[in-house]
């Protein structure tokens, strides 16, 4: 059965794009759909803990990619 796994990037887009090194979820899922929505998701969540004035200033904003794992 094909599962998906979540990394998620988070980066800088004031000079260029300069990520931090990425976040695997423990999680997997069982389709793209989920693992998309959970992105989405995840996303706002370390948007908000990082801040209305830091996204602004260092213009953050994330990337995403669910990746087929086989199980």
């Amino acid at each position: 059965m094909t599962k998906f796994t979540l990394i998620i990037w988070v980066c800088s887009f004031l000079q260029g794009e300069v990520c931090m090194s990425p976040i695997q979820s423990q999680k997997t899922y069982s389709d793209w759909y989920e693992c998309s929505r959970a992105a989405h998701h995840e996303s706002v969540k370390l948007m908000s803990r990082l801040g209305y004035k830091a996204v602004n200033r260092d213009k953050i904003a994330m990337k995403y990619r669910c990746t087929e794992v086989g199980i």
